[in-house]
């Protein structure tokens, strides 16, 4: 399990991956000091009132406002506490007999249970495995030189977590079958080379899903995501493992 567990949402709470057009940055700046709902104050394309996530019915989702997480974005800036909206779905807990039954939006760029970002991670991956060939130590030591370096705390074990992250990453998408040209290119038994391949497969990926098209490893999470359904058929992620499937 990577470091970083920071959120403090429901057990059973369903996540969702959302589409913003903003980096993490520019989210935070919009959505944070606010009480209203996320789908206003960003003008995002849902509308949960004609049917809800969880059961499907009209009026029943409910935003009733938002958990707070860490989070380290692609620059390796630091938040301490990363507003995530959430919502009630009213019907699906009564029916359970349970107080509450929730759903959250998380945006497309963070993982589930880690403060460090798809960015982050891919960024330091790629300094290892990409084209810079850096080794570990060596990464460790220039991210060592951050200025907010107490947040950044990678070790070892951390950055190797990240490593594992991609090679499950690729294992599922692998078993999906959706981008035979990453199939092809995989039939390979190093594992330096199947992580080199990944990385510049999702760094020139493209997702025309959205509007406008988005690009880069976090558009690929995104476009497996709705490729097995996304939120309507409660899709695993390709990047880690949201409340619901733990």
């Amino acid at each position: 399990m990577l470091a970083g567990i920071v959120e403090r949402c429901a057990a059973n709470e369903i996540q969702i991956a959302i589409i913003i057009e903003y980096t993490l940055r520019g989210y935070y700046s919009q959505v944070k000091g606010r009480n209203n709902d996320i789908i206003e104050i960003l003008n995002l394309p849902y509308d949960f009132k004609y049917s809800c996530p969880l059961c499907g019915a009209r009026d029943c989702a409910q935003f009733i406002g938002y958990y707070y997480r860490e989070v380290i974005d692609e620059k390796g800036t630091y938040y301490k506490a990363m507003p995530i909206a959430r919502y009630l779905c009213r019907r699906k807990g009564k029916a359970l007999g349970v107080k509450h039954r929730t759903f959250s939006l998380l945006p497309y760029q963070l993982l589930p249970y880690s403060k460090y970002s798809i960015p982050f991670i891919i960024n330091a991956l790629r300094k290892v495995y990409g084209g810079e060939n850096n080794s570990v130590k060596e990464l460790l030591d220039y991210l060592a030189g951050f200025g907010e370096q107490k947040y950044i705390d990678l070790s070892n074990s951390v950055f190797y977590a990240f490593r594992e992250l991609i090679l499950t990453a690729i294992d599922k998408m692998l078993a999906m079958g959706f981008y035979k040209d990453l199939t092809m290119q995989m039939q390979t038994p190093s594992l330096r080379q199947r992580l080199r391949i990944f990385l510049s497969f999702a760094e020139d990926f493209s997702c025309y899903k959205t509007d406008p098209e988005i690009r880069g490893p976090c558009a690929l999470g995104y476009d497996y995501y709705v490729r097995n359904g996304g939120y309507r058929k409660n899709a695993h992620f390709l990047f880690g493992t949201p409340s619901q499937f733990r």
